[in-house]
């Protein structure tokens, strides 16, 4: 799907966080990765031997080991690689579980993490990976030379843009993009995804930048600049860019510089019914809304919304918010975790490929 050729095997930490909202890192990574094969989770709050016994759509039976230790004594392939799968509010390291990391790169495994922290610059962390000889691999970090905006994807309408939106943070944005390539490759096309999250990068994503580390005044310009690059680099039929957070939500900044610089011709909104709260954010402001946030984004992209993606946490009925939803917004609704995504797939060739391709000829 990305190109990489030979998966690094790995080890995935999520603590006390296995299944929950803030484990969303590894979760994604147990969901499909091309960069590294995941061997292992190590969660020992949880009763469960395999991942599949706690999201059942993974097919994989993959093992939840309690500690470093016993991972490392049961697998018969050694890991090369200890990713921090934990995502908690701020995106701060888990220094409370330091040790662990400590211990990992004793053991000569490099370290990933997708956090704000950069500790490949920290001590001890420093000091014990040049020890050990090993890497450490901050994946929050800036790139060195972030760009401005230049409004330059304002002249470009080939390849179309597709920006998955969503309702809340950890709602599913990624995972629909993931599935959304894998069908669109299947019916003959070739998608390029772009990465905007720690979690994407670390599944291997070809282009990619790390949105929430980077500064305010770049926010726009290095995401024009990344899906320009994917846009002209190859020869793509369709770009499919993953967004962040929600707008409406009031640290909803990131997500509209994302989508100002990405200029999207249509949006996907990803949307789970069943949440009652959004996610880091007292009780008092609800839950997430699929109308205020479908109103503003078109405030700035008028009628882009053309699909709407459903989250089926908290157990919902899942075909009768299709069927409400679809009766409300006359859009392609479907949970592309119970099924591919191909009702948006059909609209994205009929409404955006196939109507690009007319217009040039």
């Amino acid at each position: 799907m990305f190109g990489i050729e030979e998966k690094t095997p790995a080890l995935i930490f999520a603590e006390g966080e296995f299944g929950n909202i803030d484990g969303k890192t590894a979760h994604g990574l147990v969901r499909f990765s091309e960069k590294y094969e995941i061997k292992a989770i190590i969660d020992s709050t949880k009763e469960e031997n395999y991942v599949n016994e706690i999201l059942e759509d993974v097919e994989k039976k993959i093992p939840i080991f309690h500690d470093l230790g016993q991972a490392l004594e049961k697998l018969e392939e050694k890991p090369q690689t200890f990713i921090n799968g934990i995502a908690r509010d701020g995106g701060a390291f888990p220094y409370d579980q330091k040790e662990v990391f400590l211990e990992a790169i004793e053991q000569g495994l490099n370290i990933v993490h997708g956090c704000h922290d950069h500790i490949s610059e920290e001590s001890p962390f420093k000091e014990k990976a040049d020890e050990n000889d090993v890497d450490i691999w901050d994946v929050r970090k800036e790139p060195e030379d972030p760009h401005f905006f230049s409004g330059k994807l304002r002249n470009i309408d080939d390849p179309q843009r597709i920006l998955v939106s969503g309702t809340d943070c950890a709602i599913g944005k990624r995972t629909f993009c993931i599935e959304l390539y894998k069908e669109m490759e299947d019916r003959g096309y070739d998608p390029v995804f772009v990465a905007t999250g720690q979690t994407g990068m670390m599944q291997g994503a070809k282009y990619g930048f790390p949105l929430d580390g980077i500064r305010g005044d770049f926010l726009s310009g290095e995401t024009e600049h990344v899906v320009w690059k994917a846009s002209t680099e190859t020869d793509p039929d369709l770009v499919i860019i993953e967004g962040q957070a929600n707008i409406a939500h009031p640290q909803g900044g990131n997500p509209l510089a994302l989508m100002k610089g990405a200029h999207p011709h249509g949006v996907v909104l990803i949307h789970a019914p069943g949440r009652e709260k959004m996610d880091g954010l007292p009780e008092e402001f609800g839950p997430p809304n699929l109308q205020e946030e479908k109103d503003t984004i078109e405030f700035f992209y008028p009628d882009s919304v053309f699909a709407i993606g459903l989250n089926h946490e908290g157990g919902i009925d899942v075909e009768k918010w299709v069927e409400k939803y679809e009766k409300k917004y006359g859009l392609p609704v479907e949970d592309a975790l119970i099924k591919r995504p191909v009702k948006t797939a059909d609209k994205i060739e009929e409404e955006f490929i196939k109507r690009n391709l007319d217009d040039h000829e």
